[in-house]
């Protein structure tokens, strides 16, 4: 048996671990790669305190489906600081007589002969090194010093993995801005719903809302977050703000319909856009929200209306869009997303428009309004 062990403190887990990951196993027939999640870096304390558990949960959604690639938590659970001389001594016992190989990015391999008894790691396990796009490294070098100096075996990998900082994630996830293309989807989703790495603040309006809403309604109003990340970019939007009206435009959606419309103070007698307007109550009063920016958003983000701003569109496409949605023509609205914000809107206005003439039900005046608000700023254009 031929193991690998890629190991760190995947804080978060990246697409480019995983890269290195498939590299190492197709280029050198691995029958298993082990991620080792570290409990305890000796190198230094895991930045923002995330647990162990978080971090090994989060591997274990990304190996989820994967061939041959398996997420170990032997360091978490043998305790300590996580040399990994002590766990090759340990896989060398569980498997006996197989090659084992530490898998290493180009970025990392200059820095072995720092490790702890860096001697004996390189005779417990050869090296896999997987170089890095974008980082000129001279491994060949690198990896013929630390052949000569401690007897090593090191392969240079043919295939490349993605440059990818777990520190840059971080940053970007703390700000509000987008992190898509940088972990598995399934990650990405799964770390929006923690917000591990969000702010305090945030944090706590989080947990509020989690408890608030159905499990299927809070994986909604995370994947609007992502996507209101997303547009926040392209449209130029505050960011941070878009984050908070993206998390709180359902936080009516659960209470009892009755309620719903008594918070609304709408008339019209349609239920299903009572949640919106009780929304920017609920925000208000009970999560403390008094941005009259987000507020408004929250309130028309189901009906829009005239005079809808940039961000009212923001958290209105947010919704509609969000990764987690699975209607049929969700793709459709997805790719006509564009920095052409007028003529999204107007279409996705009167889609939805002709969708409840079809089933019959009414429309909200403020969505006829928002339709003709949107027709005028179009033809203004083409005049």
């Amino acid at each position: 048996m031929h193991i690998g062990l890629l190991g760190g403190t995947f804080n978060p887990v990246h697409n480019a671990h995983m890269q290195m990951a498939r590299i190492a196993r197709d280029e050198a027939a691995l029958n298993r790669v082990l991620l080792m999640v570290a409990g305890d870096p000796p190198h230094k304390p895991v930045d923002e305190d995330v647990s162990a558990a978080d971090r090994f949960r989060f591997v274990q959604i990304a190996a989820a489906g994967e061939d041959r690639i398996v997420p170990d938590d032997q360091e978490i659970q043998r305790g300590g600081k996580s040399y990994t001389v002590l766990t090759l001594q340990e896989l060398r016992k569980k498997y006996p007589g197989a090659q084992i190989s530490i898998i290493l990015g180009s970025d990392t391999l200059a820095d072995l002969p720092n490790w702890y008894r860096p001697d004996e790691v390189l005779q417990l396990a050869d090296v896999l090194c997987v170089p890095r796009i974008g980082r000129n490294e001279n491994d060949e070098e690198t990896a013929r010093q630390i052949s000569e100096r401690f007897g090593a075996k090191i392969r240079i990998l043919s295939a490349k993995a993605d440059m990818i900082s777990s520190t840059e994630i971080r940053k970007k996830l703390l700000a509000g801005q987008p992190v898509d293309g940088l972990m598995p989807e399934a990650v990405e989703q799964a770390v929006y719903e923690s917000g591990i790495y969000f702010p305090a603040e945030l944090r706590a309006m989080q947990e509020k809302s989690r408890a608030e809403l159905s499990p299927k309604r809070y994986r909604h109003v995370c994947g609007t977050m992502r996507a209101a990340a997303k547009l926040a970019v392209l449209w130029g939007q505050d960011a941070e703000k878009a984050r908070i009206a993206a998390l709180l435009h359902d936080c009516a959606k659960c209470l009892d319909p009755k309620i719903q419309e008594l918070l609304s103070g709408d008339e019209s007698g349609i239920a299903p856009v009572h949640h919106a307007f009780a929304g920017a109550v609920v925000a208000k009063m009970q999560y403390g929200v008094t941005d009259e920016e987000i507020l408004r958003a929250i309130r028309l983000h189901t009906t829009g209306d005239r005079g809808m701003t940039t961000f009212d569109a923001l958290i209105y496409a947010a919704d509609l869009i969000e990764p987690m949605r699975s209607f049929p023509c969700v793709e459709d609205y997805r790719s006509r997303v564009s920095d052409d914000i007028d003529t999204f809107m107007h279409y996705s206005l009167s889609r939805v428009s002709r969708m409840i003439e079809k089933k019959s039900w009414n429309q909200h005046p403020a969505s006829t309004r928002a339709i003709a608000w949107y027709d005028e700023k179009i033809r203004a254009r083409r005049a």
